[in-house]
């Protein structure tokens, strides 16, 4: 018993931040948190997946294109998390849609 409560103590004290969990809490107030998906973009429609995992929206760049995300997820006691930068072209799609002249439905 003794020898499974000092592993534990030695993997909190010696696992790097970021893995086990212990990293400082996010305090950014623009990080929405992403957890389930909807079959239409209504949250009355049906619910598709639950996402298991943490995923943060922090940043948005300027052209709309590029989004800065935070994804974490844990297992047990361990825990690890990723930040990074996503391309969605959200941005150049706007454009495009200004763009192009309506089209009507034509039967």
């Amino acid at each position: 018993m003794y020898k499974l409560i000092a592993g534990l103590l030695a993997i909190i004290v010696f696992c790097p931040v970021g893995v086990c969990g212990i990293a400082q809490a996010d305090l950014n107030p623009m990080a929405y948190q992403i957890k389930e998906l909807y079959a239409a973009p209504d949250e009355e429609s049906k619910l598709v997946y639950s996402i298991p995992i943490e995923v943060k929206l922090l940043e948005v760049s300027d052209d709309y294109n590029w989004y800065k995300v935070k994804i974490s997820f844990s297992f047990g006691p361990l825990s690890s998390a990723y930040v990074g930068w996503t391309n969605i072209p959200v941005g150049e799609i706007m454009a495009e849609r200004e763009k192009a002249p309506l089209k009507t439905a034509q039967k």
